[in-house]
């Protein structure tokens, strides 16, 4: 989110949201668009990410031309690399071990786009940016700069990269005006005190131009001191894990609501036994339905997109599991 002084500039060459997504350090986008592709070599252009894109077809995809295979809901993702002979069996299924064709059978390709913020690359942006106020610059510690703004000068510190802690106490920030440039958007305002004068901006709203960084840091220049409070030192910005936000608990549906632990053998629902351990085959088909239902939980797929299992597949996965015929 940017500062509220923070307008955005019309034909600004990377959006904020993908701006946003990308500097996420170590972020994996699946199939990203064609404009998060642009927004990538953009930002890689002017040496704020290194970039990778990985392509890989599916194990099971509807729409190719072996399909079904043996597991028609195997989650697979078999990725192209250079070198590799399908002819001899080099592409294999790393879930269900089936080779694949994707060359010979012409299966859909995916993308994944990796990105991997340089720390180098932000430093180096930041100065140069602060360069065009063609005013004094110091870097007086690490990724903490001085700008001669003002009676006072303004201080730039780019939080995430800050080693000196005493930059982001609320004693520093409260006798030197200060901006903080923060790179990763993720828990941006939960990270920060609670303080309405704290000017804090998005590198994200830097790089799309919805933030005005000369702007921000003339309007501190000229705002003088922040008005009195607490004198505690306290961290403005907090670097490790984002705090955990308590939200009210909503009353649940009446009788939907259930604990359920699954053990090596052993299935239980609110403390009761579900599942014995002499069940045997019982077990295995719970577990090849819990097994989808935590996959799915892991992919976020709403619950009414939850697939379902018809009973031949069904049947086919568990003598895949048992190694007994059914």
């Amino acid at each position: 989110m940017a500062s509220r002084s923070c307008r955005r500039k019309s034909g600004s060459s990377v959006d904020r949201e993908e701006a946003a997504r990308l500097l996420r350090d170590g972020a994996v986008t699946r199939d990203p668009s064609p404009a998060l592709l642009k927004a990538a070599k953009r930002l890689e252009k002017v040496g704020l990410v290194e970039t990778r894109v990985r392509e890989y077809v599916l194990c099971a995809e509807p729409r190719d031309a072996d399909f079904p295979p043996r597991n028609r809901h195997c989650r697979g993702r078999i990725y192209l690399k250079d070198g590799l002979d399908e002819s001899g069996y080099e592409y294999r299924c790393p879930e269900c071990e089936r080779p694949v064709f994707p060359e010979r059978l012409r299966k859909r390709r995916h993308q994944e786009l990796h990105t991997k913020v340089s720390r180098q690359g932000v430093e180096s942006y930041i100065s140069s940016q602060l360069t065009r106020l063609k005013v004094g610059i110091k870097e007086i510690s690490e990724a903490v700069y001085r700008v001669d703004l003002g009676d006072m000068g303004v201080v730039v510190c780019i939080a995430d990269y800050c080693a000196e802690e005493k930059f982001l106490t609320r004693d520093w920030a409260a006798t030197h005006p200060t901006c903080y440039i923060v790179v990763n958007p993720k828990g941006f305002e939960e990270r920060f005190l609670e303080e309405e004068w704290l000017r804090r901006v998005s590198l994200a709203d830097v790089v799309s131009g919805a933030a005005d960084l000369e702007k921000v840091l003339r309007e501190l220049a000229a705002s003088g001191p922040p008005p009195a409070g607490k004198n505690v030192s306290v961290p403005v910005y907090t670097k490790g894990p984002a705090p955990v936000v308590i939200e009210p608990l909503r009353p649940s549906v009446k009788d939907r609501r259930f604990v359920v632990e699954v053990g090596p053998n052993v299935v239980l629902v609110e403390g009761e036994v579900v599942v014995a351990p002499q069940a045997g085959p019982r077990y295995e088909i719970f577990r090849i339905l819990w097994d989808r239902f935590l996959d799915d939980l892991k992919e976020a797929i709403p619950p009414e997109q939850h697939e379902l299992i018809n009973i031949r597949d069904l049947i086919k996965e568990l003598e895949s599991r048992t190694g007994k015929f059914v």
